[in-house]
């Protein structure tokens, strides 16, 4: 054989970035289906019921949190009433910036953020943990030749962002100690 006579590796100019963007998603895919070992010790010991109230946020975020708490035998009440907690939350934001510009003035890379700020009361309506905001950022770059590419990666990107986000709102649920009772006699 020839030395011209091998096949390419990659037989179409551009194949290469689609390949690595589908090995990108599938890995995504794969880690987003909610799929993984899960021990007691990552449920919330004292927290058995929980309200979500408070600020509508996104919906994905909603379905990724609600599907999280449940997979920790955390029951999730309608009425904040009925639970022991009451996760309320306060605000959420995402954000797309220009992280990067090239020496022609153009974008070379995008950064987007979410952020999500709540509170958890407790029955009797007491502050149990204070208004506290989690937050998740990530820099890609920008191909302006294959914005749809650059577009399917952001939403990638965020959906990863809102499991995080739930991972570290459900770290804090972890730090709420035994309720004491309130109405304990006086010596």
């Amino acid at each position: 054989m020839t030395p011209g006579s091998f096949p390419s590796r990659h037989p179409h100019p551009g194949t290469a970035p689609r390949i690595w963007l589908l090995a990108l998603l599938m890995a995504v895919v794969g880690s987003g289906c909610g799929w993984q070992l899960r021990g007691h010790s990552d449920a919330p010991q004292n927290v058995d019921s929980l309200h979500i109230g408070g600020r509508p946020i996104d919906n994905e975020l909603m379905r990724e949190l609600e599907r999280n708490l449940q997979a920790l035998d955390i029951e999730l009440k309608e009425s904040a009433k009925e639970a022991q907690y009451s996760l309320v939350i306060l605000d959420q934001r995402s954000k797309r910036r220009t992280a990067t510009i090239s020496g022609q003035a153009r974008i070379s890379e995008l950064e987007i953020s979410e952020e999500l700020k709540f509170t958890v009361l407790a029955a009797d309506g007491t502050e149990v943990t204070p208004p506290t905001t989690v937050s998740d950022e990530r820099v890609f770059e920008y191909d302006e030749n294959n914005v749809l590419a650059t577009d399917d990666e952001a939403k990638l990107l965020r959906r990863e962002m809102r499991t995080s986000l739930v991972r570290q709102l459900i770290n804090y649920l972890q730090r709420i100690g035994p309720r004491v009772a309130s109405h304990a006699a006086a010596p």
